[in-house]
């Protein structure tokens, strides 16, 4: 009895630190570092555009769409160890999001969603949600490597055939490395058979974990991969709609081309999520101003229009879910019974 009593203290104390740790995060980062200005500068001026009102309403209706997408998809990858609602799955993926705040490359998010869960072995479902964040990984190094391909002539001159040359070998290496990167993922299963091979008589003991790749089949995978692309779509329309609101004067397919290099330059740099509003913000201006720039028309407003939109993005896609999900934090179990029921 003790011992359980002790578990449950544990349990409130740990909740309670990671609930502090994410508010104090957000705080400091929306009201101390003042990385909202350009964002209040700019509305005064466009607030009464034609477009706006409906385009602020469309971009925060994607907001949870973009993450309900995000659920489905863990939920589903989920089912082969435990069967959970789709409302658990989303206050899981919220939760983690909470955790992943002040947390390196969003180590947070696989702790934040497995401790939600009340059966499932933890190792194993880390794993499996590994599986998920590889797939949004290789599908933002997809759409930025195909846009990188497209931009690299217009960046750079390519006009004498030694450099055309070179230009043809970059492409093929883009798309022979596209190619590889697809293949692999939709044939993870192998990776089990290849941590047989090379643990030899040590793979008794990581048996039960490396397995978790043998579950998912390529159709699966493919399932899983086609929910991030969708995911992939959703966020990079809610940026495009941004430049808009901050008329960026882009039309949508160089949006998506320019959008798609920031975010595959973002999954280069080692970050904490909350350290990524600066970041983005920086990305963002050095990507667009090789746009821009040549036509003559980077200018100090259209600099604060792209880091405000970029700004916005990233308040509502990541720091206003992760605030909603600090709420659910008690729902996490970090001790359980031996017969698996959590405290």
């Amino acid at each position: 009895m003790k011992t359980k009593l002790n578990k449950t203290k544990y349990n409130y104390i740990i909740q309670a630190f990671i609930l502090i740790l994410t508010l104090v995060f957000l705080y400091d980062e929306l009201f101390q570092k003042q990385n909202l200005i350009p964002i209040k500068s700019l509305f005064v001026i466009i607030i009464g555009a034609k477009s706006f009102m409906l385009s602020v309403i469309v971009m925060v209706f994607l907001v949870p769409v973009n993450w309900f997408v995000e659920s489905v998809k863990w939920r589903f990858l989920m089912k082969k160890l435990e069967k959970i609602s789709l409302d658990t799955a989303f206050k899981g993926v919220l939760t983690g999001l909470s955790v992943s705040i002040f947390l390196p490359n969003r180590v947070g998010d696989y702790l934040g969603r497995v401790f939600i869960l009340k059966k499932a072995d933890r190792l194993q479902a880390i794993l499996s949600t590994i599986l998920g964040s590889m797939s949004q990984l290789l599908t933002t190094l997809l759409f930025g490597l195909a846009a990188l391909a497209y931009v690299l002539p217009q960046w750079f001159d390519f006009a004498n055939s030694f450099s055309l040359w070179t230009y043809i070998g970059i492409i093929l290496s883009i798309i022979l490395l596209m190619v590889i990167m697809l293949f692999a993922y939709l044939n993870f299963s192998v990776f089990t058979n290849i941590l047989k091979s090379v643990s030899g008589k040590e793979y008794p003991r990581i048996k039960k974990y490396s397995s978790v790749f043998s579950w998912y089949h390529s159709k699966e995978l493919l399932h899983v991969l086609l929910l991030s692309i969708l995911r992939y779509l959703i966020f990079s329309f809610q940026f495009f709609l941004l430049l808009k609101i901050f008329e960026v004067p882009v039309t949508y397919p160089t949006a998506i081309i320019l959008i798609s290099i920031v975010y595959l330059m973002m999954t280069v740099v080692p970050t904490i999520a909350m350290t990524e509003l600066a970041v983005r913000g920086s990305v963002s201006l050095y990507v667009f101003s090789y746009y821009f720039a040549p036509l003559g028309e980077w200018t100090t407003t259209l600099k604060q229009a792209v880091v405000a939109s970029s700004s916005l993005l990233w308040l509502l896609n990541i720091a206003l879910p992760a605030l909603a999900g600090a709420f659910f934090v008690f729902k996490l179990r970090f001790f359980r019974n031996n017969n698996g029921n959590s405290h």
